[in-house]
């Protein structure tokens, strides 16, 4: 940019300049008031940060162990905390090294700012009076000189006067003594004027001096007084700028040391330690039994004979048809489910607070197939006991059909209408409906079972050929090695690899051929029968010593599922939902 110059451009402006520095120089008060303001204003920011992290401090150390393990937690987790509560703990922490900086950045403004600027004002103002006492100097001596002047004329008028006044004489009288006079007065004339001369002189070059050398040297030092205190500015409010970003940089180094703890902050470590210190000995509770009344004897085998038998026929051919129902609008339930699952699952890899939604719509789903589950298994369960319990009997129902009185029975003389007279009957057979056709593949949780092997893992021998009834199974031949896929999970079936493919088959099945001796199969293909369920009961404590094996304690009563009839030492029975092999020597049947 071209250069300016005050002197040059503007005439006879001391006081407007001097106005205008001043003016700048007062402003910068403003300046400093701002940034002394702003400084206080982190303090206080500062202290409010500090408070709010102390108060959420004592609140954390209140809730943390509730938060991380539980209100009730079976193992005390001692100073552990969940990594959430690590998270927080560090945003907190973080919080307050913030505060900390923003306290810096109170001094930093106070002192590299604040004072500076006063600074600045001072030494501007300094130099401003400065200038100014110059000028008065100037101004001074201008203003004698003029005065000098002035009197320079008024004396030389007066001389001339004087001189006017003899000469008026000298033409009345011509004598000597008035020429004498009249020659001093010219004379004394001629020195005035030549004197008056000389202060116009005097005072014409004082004016061009002053208006066109002093003045506008001084209005261009105004000027570069003026121009130092905006560049000194300038590089205080851009230090100001360079304190705030480097506070800010610090800040910033804080809030990514939050973020590397968000990073590490993995879902699942919360609950793992949830898990962890909330893990106990359950024991399923026992299972309900049949307790025979006090005043008849009685044991807890269903009546199959007539006229019960009947009773149950229609029990079971209700069930079946409740059984076919709810069989089919759990399947379609569960496959809606599994759908909304995977759309979840999708969704969760990018959550965002949207997730709601496909929760609610996964639970509205889930409970409808609970619901519907629920009242298959209801059915599945009384066709299973009345057909175990029934055995070899005939299951079928034969309901009469009633007939329909007509208004105009009497007029047809009681004769009956239709086929001579035979009464209608409708005939509803039950198919034989087994435990196993449907709970595994409408087990929710048996795709989250940990029990998965290699290529390499244990293997089974099948005791008895199989055929595949549903899209889930898998066949396999008598004698037949497989690989075992996945364990009994309590569900009666096992997961294997065969021949025609890989599926579920029946655990009573197959012979586990790792510690076999122990974890034969059935010596018979399991049927169907009319025996009741039967128990035993634990003479002594017994540890399992592996998976296929379940811990017994003296006095439990144990539903038997295989007894020991290949003198293997081994009896295979069922307590608290859990299913394993114990010593035959350790029970006594009941």
């Amino acid at each position: 940019m071209a250069s300016v110059s005050i002197g040059d451009e503007l005439k006879d402006s001391f006081k407007p300049t001097s106005k205008w520095v001043n003016g700048g120089i007062e402003w910068l008060s403003d300046v400093e008031e701002f940034y002394r303001e702003r400084a206080t204003i982190e303090k206080e920011y500062a202290a409010k940060l500090k408070d709010l992290c102390k108060r959420h401090f004592e609140k954390k150390s209140r809730m943390a162990t509730e938060l991380s393990v539980g209100k009730e937690p079976k193992v005390t987790p001692g100073s552990l905390e969940s990594a959430s509560m690590v998270l927080w703990t560090d945003v907190l922490t973080q919080t307050e090294a913030i505060a900390d900086e923003k306290l810096t950045l109170h001094r930093e403004l106070n002192v590299k700012i604040g004072d500076n600027v006063v600074s600045l004002r001072g030494k501007c103002a300094k130099l401003a009076r400065h200038i100014e006492s110059i000028d008065e100097y100037l101004t001074n001596e201008k203003t004698a000189t003029e005065d000098e002047l002035s009197k320079a004329r008024k004396n030389y008028y007066s001389v001339c006067q004087s001189t006017e006044n003899v000469r008026q004489k000298t033409e009345k009288s011509s004598s000597d003594k008035y020429q004498r006079k009249l020659a001093e007065k010219e004379v004394d004339m001629n020195i005035a004027k030549n004197q008056y001369l000389l202060k116009i002189n005097v005072a014409n070059r004082l004016k061009d001096k002053y208006y066109y050398q002093d003045l506008p040297e001084l209005l261009d030092y105004f000027q570069e007084v003026n121009e130092a205190r905006v560049a000194i500015l300038n590089k205080l409010i851009k230090n100001a700028s360079i304190v705030e970003r480097n506070s800010h940089d610090r800040v910033k180094e804080k809030l990514h040391l939050i973020d590397k703890t968000v990073d590490q902050n993995n879902p699942t470590l919360d609950t793992a330690m949830f898990v962890k210190h909330n893990t106990y000995d359950w024991k399923e509770p026992e299972d309900a039994y049949f307790i025979p009344s006090d005043i008849w004897h009685d044991d807890e085998s269903l009546v199959t004979k007539e006229p019960e038998l009947t009773e149950l026929k229609k029990i079971l051919n209700h069930s079946s048809s409740e059984f076919s129902k709810y069989e089919t609008l759990a399947l379609d339930t569960r496959q809606k489910l599994e759908e909304a699952t995977v759309q979840r699952h999708k969704e969760q890899e990018s959550i965002t607070l949207k997730f709601d939604a496909s929760f609610s719509t996964t639970l509205s789903i889930l409970q409808r197939f609970m619901k519907d589950d629920t009242q298959r298994v209801k059915s599945e369960v009384e066709i299973e006991v009345i057909q175990n319990y029934a055995g070899d009997k005939d299951l079928s129902h034969y309901e009469e059909v009633k007939k329909k009185k007509s208004r105009f029975g009497f007029l047809t003389g009681g004769k009956s209408q239709g086929n001579g007279g035979s009464d209608v009957t409708s005939i509803h057979t039950v198919k034989s409906v087994g435990s196993h056709n449907n709970s595994g593949f409408l087990n929710l949780r048996r795709n989250k079972t940990k029990s998965s092997v290699s290529s390499s893992g244990p293997t089974a021998k099948a005791l008895y050929p199989y055929e595949a009834a549903g899209g889930d199974e898998t066949s396999m031949a008598s004698g037949e090695v497989m690989e075992i896929l996945e364990f009994d999970d309590g569900s009666g079936w096992t997961s294997v690899k065969s021949t025609s493919g890989q599926g579920l088959v029946p655990t009573s099945y197959l012979e586990i051929l790792e510690d076999g001796a122990k974890k034969k199969g059935p010596s018979v293909p399991p049927k169907r029968g009319a025996k009741r369920v039967q128990y035993v009961e634990a003479l002594y404590d017994y540890q399992a010593d592996g998976d296929d094996e379940i811990t017994i304690r003296a006095g439990d009563r144990i539903a038997l599922i295989q007894d020991d009839t290949d003198g293997s030492g081994w009896t295979e029975g069922e307590i608290n939902g859990e299913r394993g092999m114990f010593p035959t020597s350790y029970v006594k049947k009941i």
